[in-house]
């Protein structure tokens, strides 16, 4: 083997091992997003940019060469991030979903602690610590009574809440939303949202 071809397939290999590292951040910044995963992830992505530039410029110069083969390496830094952040959000679901009857145990524990016209934070007990890291309740005129349950962290300041809202009606009420506007709903009574 030569010492071009083994730079080639050496460039590959480390292309593909970027590609999954990339994959891999990217589905763990989905499925629970914290700020180490978020500049990780942040890294990687330049990572990924150089590296397909790289790829596509060698595949271009040696096309008569590799032919399709050299868009092998470029399609796979292409699809890396897009493909992770898919799976992390089907593993984030999964595991609402999982820890849903915890949610409602929750919930309906925090309620119990709501005192009208206020938003207060309630001690989150050690078996619901893995939910959230702030659990949040309020009882709001014409809203009802809501429980934010933080899980989320970003960076700079960025958080991801789930929200359970009593009054499932009121879900949908911009008013009750807050400054909680975009999300999505995960049930009757639920809503993820991030700021």
């Amino acid at each position: 083997m030569s010492v071009k071809r083994l730079g080639c397939w050496l460039a590959d290999i480390a292309a593909f091992a970027l590609a999954a590292t990339g994959t891999v951040g990217a589905a763990l910044m989905a499925m629970r997003p914290t700020g180490l995963r978020q500049l990780f992830v942040m890294g990687v992505s330049l990572l990924v940019l150089a590296a397909l530039l790289a790829c596509l410029i060698r595949a271009v110069r040696q096309w008569k060469r590799l032919r399709f083969a050299g868009l092998l390496a470029p399609a796979a830094l292409l699809a890396a991030l897009p493909l992770g952040v898919e799976v992390g959000q089907g593993l984030r679901t999964w595991r609402f979903e999982r820890d849903l009857p915890r949610y409602r145990a929750m919930a309906k524990w925090a309620l119990a602690r709501a005192v009208p016209g206020e938003r207060i934070d309630v001690p989150i007990p050690p078996e619901a610590r893995d939910l959230a890291y702030l659990v949040r309740v309020s009882d709001e005129p014409g809203c009802g009574r809501v429980v934010d349950f933080y899980w989320g962290a970003g960076f700079p300041v960025k958080h991801t809440a789930r929200r359970y809202v009593e009054l499932p009606q009121k879900i949908e009420d911009d008013a009750c939303r807050g400054y909680w506007a975009r999300g999505l709903r995960r049930g009757e009574h639920w809503f993820e949202a991030s700021d």
